[in-house]
């Protein structure tokens, strides 16, 4: 069984990109195109707890319309004043992209921060970077949290 407390030197270096990246991400949906040029690729996320650990979801932007599947591997609770870290796999299967990604969150309030590096599928070992916020959604006749974001691979990193 895996220990749900992240290293130290991981939960550093996520505090290091939160500040270096200072919560300002842009907010909004991407959209959707298919150039091979070197510019990120952009991909949207709505996603939820479904029974601890995994994650299900929908998907949109570059990778097209799909699904969204996920696993929480450790969890930090934070406090009020504190974020809490959180690693997992996410899993990205669109229309016209698949690809998995190791993630590291960053979540103060409703609000998270997240870096990562594509492990598997479309642009595999590039890195990612991406935010989110909680909201509550409507999903499977019932009504949870939900947590709806971006994820960018950043093509050539």
């Amino acid at each position: 069984m895996r220990s749900k407390v992240i290293p130290t030197f991981v939960a550093l270096a996520l505090l290091a990109g939160v500040t270096f990246m200072g919560l300002s991400l842009r907010p909004g949906e991407a959209s959707a195109n298919d150039d091979w040029d070197q510019s990120d690729a952009e991909n949207t996320f709505t996603k939820w707890l479904t029974t601890y650990p995994n994650m299900a979801g929908v998907v949109g932007g570059d990778v097209g319309r799909g699904t969204f599947a996920g696993e929480i591997l450790n969890l930090t609770p934070g406090s009020a004043s504190s974020p809490t870290f959180i690693e997992a796999n996410y899993h990205f299967n669109g229309k016209h992209h698949s690809f998995t990604a190791h993630v590291f969150v960053s979540q103060l309030g409703l609000k998270a921060v997240i870096i990562g590096v594509v492990t598997d599928g479309w642009l595999k070992g590039n890195t990612v970077e991406g935010e989110y916020t909680q909201i509550k959604c409507s999903h499977d006749h019932t009504t949870t949290d939900c947590f709806q974001g971006t994820l960018d691979i950043l093509r050539g990193h």
